[in-house]
């Protein structure tokens, strides 16, 4: 097998990111965009030692979860990875996945909206041009419409690209509650593109016009958003985690809030537990926590920013929500010395949640539920039940 042979081949399987799965002489093939079932004429792109990377030339026999491509920026952008097939297609593949990884039955919370969900956006800038990286290729993707985000994101992009933007290399829009807040990154802040109009405009993270903080509101709770506060892009879904998370935890006397990021999972169980500790790296996302209990008018959490690692004390029960990389040694060892009784681990990657979870070793998984917090794309959002052993 060489780079540039062409095959027809038969697609025997599907994975979890969007490839279709076929053998050449007991040599596995990864073709993107592939179904299970059909038959394909393929070129191989790449060769590894273990598996080769095909992309198809023809489609000899269709699948009939194939489905037209909305967007013209499919096969050049990298963003989606599930645009060729049904949404009820990729959901199955990514459920298959889940439970073959974890050897458990996984609940899913079915989200209705897989199409403009996303709420927040980072676009790059390169030779003013505006678009996004391919994480394959690293290329940049011009794009004028991602089908991923919000509409009103969408029309700001339009309204954006009349700008001059030689000097911007990344620019963030956000909305939130129907209003915008953008973030510009430039090595000049006397731009063209200062006067755009939106509700909050900041440049290299300082203020400069409208509002300081968007505020949003889930079940009555309000949430003040900064441009670098971390908040999820999906409302429906994050709504269902955290009410799941809610379930999942119960009440009691006192409740570590784990990588707490701006307070979103504390704040949102804030009437299950007396007293809620959120401990957080990052100074400006704990700031941002402040605001959110005064704006709800809480005076049962307090907020501690801090490396994870360094954490101390007992507590009833604890939810942890990391980052993709998911938990280091030092929290995992302290998670298991804790006497903690309830253990609630929300994670977008399932892969370092198994090996967590492995590695937990005094505490049972119950369950685990999932949702899709990033529709048409490769990833995956899970929360998870976990009680300490007898």
């Amino acid at each position: 097998m060489k780079l540039k042979d062409k095959y027809r081949v038969e697609i025997i399987d599907e994975d979890n990111i969007g490839n279709g799965i076929s053998k050449i002489d007991n040599f596995v093939i990864f073709i993107n965009n592939a179904l299970k079932g059909e038959i394909l004429d393929i070129e191989i792109t790449k060769i590894n030692k273990h598996y080769a990377v095909g992309k198809i030339l023809n489609i000899v026999k269709k699948n009939n979860k194939r489905i037209e491509v909305v967007c013209k920026y499919y096969n050049s952008c990298g963003g989606c990875n599930f645009l060729h097939t049904t949404y009820e297609n990729e959901i199955e593949n990514k459920i298959n996945y889940l439970e073959k990884l974890f050897q458990t039955k996984i609940n899913y919370l079915n989200n209705s909206s897989n199409l403009n969900y996303r709420n927040k956006v980072t676009l790059h800038v390169d030779n003013g041009v505006l678009g996004y990286y391919n994480d394959k290729t690293h290329n940049l993707c011009e794009i004028d419409y991602c089908y991923l985000l919000n509409d009103k994101i969408n029309d700001k992009i339009k309204e954006i690209k009349k700008y001059n933007l030689k000097d911007i290399t990344e620019i963030m829009i956000r909305c939130i509650s129907n209003k915008i807040m953008i973030n510009i990154t430039t090595n000049n802040e006397n731009i063209d593109l200062k006067n755009i109009e939106c509700d909050c405009l900041y440049i290299n993270n300082k203020y400069v016009k409208g509002e300081k903080y968007l505020i949003d509101i889930i079940d009555n709770i309000k949430y003040s958003i900064y441009p670098n506060s971390f908040y999820q892009v999906n409302n429906e879904v994050m709504k269902f985690i955290y009410d799941k998370a809610k379930e999942y935890i119960e009440s009691d006397d006192t409740l570590l809030d784990l990588y707490c990021g701006t307070g979103t999972i504390g704040i949102y169980l804030k009437d299950n537990f007396k007293h809620i500790t959120g401990l957080e790296i990052n100074t400006s996302s704990i700031e941002n926590a402040k605001i959110n209990l005064e704006l709800n008018n809480i005076n049962n959490i307090e907020y501690i920013c801090d490396d994870a690692k360094n954490i101390k004390g007992k507590f009833d029960a604890i939810i942890v929500d990391p980052p993709r990389i998911g938990l280091s040694n030092q929290v995992i060892e302290y998670l298991n010395k804790s006497n903690s009784k309830k253990l609630v681990y929300i994670s977008c990657n399932p892969n370092t949640l198994k090996r967590d979870i492995n590695k937990l070793n005094n505490y049972n998984l119950e369950e685990i539920s999932s949702s899709s917090m990033f529709p048409r794309t490769k990833h995956i959002e899970c929360v998870c039940k976990l009680v300490r052993k007898e």
